[in-house]
């Protein structure tokens, strides 16, 4: 009995110890460096979701968040969220982009935290913010 009962002492430290070496691997790295972000990224994206969405275009509203500097699958890039309908349904679609390059997209899962940004107003045709809320018909002239 008292071997199995020191193996397993053994094995629990050997885990554990490993476990702690895995989650400071995972934490954030500060002082990352940033690359520099592209100024027209609005007009960049919206282009992007146009060629990307061609079965199915992206019509009526829809919502930005401000670029965010992570640590995604592909290395450190900036990512946004974007919010829109898609056929009755609110969807969140994540890109990850370094400069004018896109590194990676895909409808945003609950690690990309785009349901904790803050977002706003983004014309799908030309990229630019407009002014009003989302789901306002705009200037009525």
């Amino acid at each position: 009995m008292p071997l199995q009962h020191a193996t397993l002492r053994v094995a629990l430290v050997l885990t554990l110890v490993l476990l702690a070496g895995c989650s400071s691997l995972a934490g954030p790295q500060e002082g990352a460096a940033t690359a520099p972000l592209n100024s027209d990224y609005r007009r960049m994206i919206a282009a992007h979701l146009k060629s990307a969405f061609t079965k199915s275009p992206l019509t009526g509203p829809a919502e930005i968040s401000d670029p965010r500097w992570v640590l995604a699958n592909k290395g450190w890039s900036w990512q946004v969220c974007v919010r829109f309908q898609d056929r009755g349904h609110q969807r969140t679609y994540a890109l990850f982009f370094k400069g004018s390059e896109f590194l990676d997209e895909r409808y945003a899962v609950l690690t990309d935290a785009c349901d904790a940004q803050t977002y706003s107003e983004f014309d799908l045709g030309s990229g630019v913010m407009r002014p009003g809320a989302v789901g306002d018909p705009g200037p009525l002239y």
